[in-house]
């Protein structure tokens, strides 16, 4: 686990409040005794606990124990939990299969969990802590989710008892609030490495946000906007006809890479969706079929041209060498600013496109993200998935839902773009700006007209060219924000017992305790 004194602690004079359930009142902790234990501190928050009285205490004998109709399913979430234990507590527990709990006992199952099944969904859970403990979802994920409210809890204990081993009982019932819970990266214009990306997604598992949005072209324009410094994609195949695809800088993604990251992602409930941005941000596929150029550019070479037939073949034949690697049912087609450097692509034309793009991927089982824009709407195939994401104008008012689409929300002002313009948080996104202003920033039709189903918070990398890199700079700017997103996506806005909202101030002190979870190397 990461030193404390590696993380960024924006709440320094909060550090002395004890995290042992969240108080009566907003703003603060109840010292005073309690008949039953509070909701504890976990980030995010649970949806529902029962308190009861005492605690079971973890020892040496403890037992991980699943059962034999779905070991197989279970036995790698045990092996982890496992060793996550040890990491965080020093703790050696073991891994058994069987249907007779003890004391000692952490049951883990996947089964009905009683009248709360209809709650919990697949990525839910029920956690029971009584004479043993007791993990329940319809799911490996969900189970996995358990556990990290296990894990955490136990953390958390030590502000109770330095032996980091005390649970308080009690019965709580735990879902999400969005079903996508995304960060993303704009590999395209600045390129992350393998380790690095591992280790956000353990970060991210650890908070439970469950999508990591991989953009894996685009192009960075020169400071005189008559040129492009950088123009990448950034997967490697080794079919010789996508030879010409290769990065001038070297750096990319091999099938080797992808599956590493794809096998990190599924023990941590994350899911890896990668976007392919067409016909605009796509220099990268100009330099390699400079033929399929759209003419209009100014700087040329950051465009295809979505009115040649044969940019649709080519892009249709880049998706099909690169979809045996994704795991994910969702895929990205990026699909905006097509006309963003001075091009005049017609607008029907450009949605033609992108409809045909999307139903080609829908044969291969694939559901369609896309970054919305309004002119588009009226004749975008409405079973995509739009991502709201323009924060000025009219269209920042826009619900989607209104206009027959399922939405996330990635609204342009949770952006994280290093050196960029003051409106896209070049100096980092912060929690607590995160935490008070996500409800506000969606649209006022939101809670009578349906919604998003999803929430992103993205890194852009607009300035790509310049020296910095993602362990130090990036991170540096993303991670005070990753709790929180974890808290707005799973629960909402954190309560007291009495259901009032209570500030991100009452979360800081869990999240300096739990930094960026177990086994994450990250400065």
């Amino acid at each position: 686990m990461a030193k404390i004194s590696s993380w960024i602690v924006w709440c320094a004079g909060l550090c002395l409040l004890a995290t042992q359930g969240i108080a009566s009142e907003a703003g603060g902790i109840d010292a005073s005794p309690q008949p039953v234990n509070a909701s504890p501190l976990v980030v995010p928050t649970l949806q529902r606990w029962q308190g009861e009285k005492g605690g079971w205490t973890l020892d040496d004998h403890a037992r991980l124990l699943i059962d034999a109709a779905h070991a197989a399913t279970l036995e790698p979430v045990a092996a982890q939990l496992a060793r996550d234990i040890q990491s965080l507590i020093g703790t050696r527990v073991t891994v058994s299969i069987g249907s007779h709990a003890t004391g000692q006992d952490i049951v883990l199952q996947m089964a009905g969990c009683g009248a709360e099944s209809s709650l919990i969904g697949t990525e839910g859970y029920t956690l029971d802590i009584d004479a043993h403990v007791s993990l329940c979802a319809s799911t490996q994920k969900g189970v996995f989710y358990a556990g990290r409210t296990l894990l955490q809890m136990l953390v958390l204990g030590a502000h109770r008892d330095d032996a980091y081993r005390t649970l308080p009982r009690g019965h709580a019932v735990d879902f999400p609030r969005y079903r996508e819970r995304s960060v993303m990266f704009d590999v395209g214009r600045k390129f992350a490495d393998v380790a690095f990306l591992q280790n956000y997604i353990r970060f991210m598992g650890w908070y439970k946000l469950n999508t990591l949005h991989l953009h894996l072209n685009d192009q960075v324009l020169s400071d005189d906007k008559k040129s492009w410094l950088v123009r990448a994609f950034r997967l490697k195949s080794d079919n010789p006809a996508f030879a010409g695809l290769m990065p001038a800088d070297g750096h990319y993604y091999t099938r080797s890479d992808w599956d590493m990251l794809e096998r990190t992602a599924a023990a941590n409930g994350v899911t890896i969706v990668p976007e392919i941005d067409t016909p605009g941000h796509a220099g990268a596929f100009v330099l390699a079929r400079p033929d399929l150029a759209y003419p209009g550019d100014l700087p040329a070479g950051g465009t295809l041209d979505p009115s040649n037939p044969r940019t649709l073949d080519y892009v249709e034949s880049v998706f099909t060498e690169f979809l045996p690697w994704f795991r994910s049912n969702v895929i990205h087609v990026g699909g905006d600013e097509v006309n963003v450097n001075g091009g005049k692509v017609d607008l029907k034309v450009q949605i033609d496109y992108l409809n045909k793009l999307g139903r080609f991927l829908q044969t291969h089982g694939k559901q369609i993200e896309i970054w919305g824009s309004a002119d588009m709407a009226n004749g975008l195939d409405k079973t995509f998935v739009v991502q709201r994401w323009i924060n000025w104008g009219d269209e920042a008012k826009i619900n989607w839902s209104d206009r027959g689409f399922t939405w996330v929300e990635s609204f342009g002002d949770w952006y994280v773009v290093p050196f960029g313009p003051s409106y896209f948080n070049p100096n980092g996104l912060r929690g607590d700006a995160l935490y008070d202003g996500w409800d506000k920033r969606l649209p006022t039709s939101s809670q009578a007209s349906g919604g998003p189903v999803g929430g992103q918070i993205a890194v852009w990398n607009d300035k790509g060219a310049l020296d910095y890199n993602y362990p130090t700079t990036v991170n540096g700017l993303l991670k005070d924000a990753i709790p929180a997103a974890g808290q707005l996506f799973w629960r909402g806005h954190a309560e007291d017992a009495a259901g009032k909202r209570v500030g991100y101030e009452v979360l800081r002190p869990s999240i300096l305790r739990l930094q960026y979870g177990p086994d994450v190397t990250l400065q």
